[in-house]
């Protein structure tokens, strides 16, 4: 039995490996936007969807999760899961310039790119996960030129140990000043 929680930044390979994963594992692959998609509304503003009522969102997850032994869950929502229906949260992380590369190739607006890469440069889907689920139930994955077949491996070794991980990058050593400077400014014109 296994019941993972994959997450991290729109971009950074969460369905792929999910779905590898899946079949790793033998286990069911659950979709939460389709388990909570009635309760979705898309904000024009953010450019995103919300959650119109989080605790019926909750009961909903939690109903679909509790005839199911083995699951991998894809989502950025890791809010909605309670910390009781996983054993591992796998974070995974990419190279914010690789990300803002994946994310253009996708036509996103400009605005919700830099917000996005943002979010991966200072950890914040990392950030959550530890605050949601603890340090000792988290796998940080760096997915940086790595195929998902590495990936995939370097988690089930993870998870067969039963050995967390944290700490595996940090973008702010790694990534020129420049980048950080425009990024920031970019966000200052889009929330202007």
């Amino acid at each position: 039995m296994v019941r993972l929680l994959i997450t991290g930044s729109p971009g950074v390979g969460k369905t792929t490996v999910a779905v590898e994963l899946s079949k790793v594992f033998n286990a069911v692959l659950v979709d939460i936007n389709d388990v909570i998609k009635p309760l979705l509304r898309w904000d024009p503003k953010l450019l995103t969807n919300y959650v119109i009522d989080e605790g019926k969102a909750r009961e909903l997850i939690a109903k679909k999760l509790s005839g199911l032994q083995s699951y991998i869950i894809d989502t950025v929502a890791i809010n909605l899961i309670d910390r009781s229906l996983i054993d591992w949260c796998v974070v995974l992380r990419l190279n914010p310039t690789e990300l803002m590369r994946r994310l253009l190739m996708r036509n996103w607006p400009r605005c919700k790119v830099v917000e996005n890469v943002l979010a991966e440069v200072v950890g914040s889907s990392l950030s959550m996960a530890i605050d949601l689920f603890g340090r000792d139930k988290v796998i940080e994955v760096d997915t940086t030129g790595r195929d998902v077949q590495d990936i995939v491996k370097y988690i089930v070794n993870h998870v067969s140990s039963g050995n967390g991980v944290i700490g595996v990058v940090d973008w702010l050593d790694l990534l020129d000043t420049d980048f950080l400077v425009s990024l920031s400014r970019e966000m200052d014109e889009c929330q202007a």
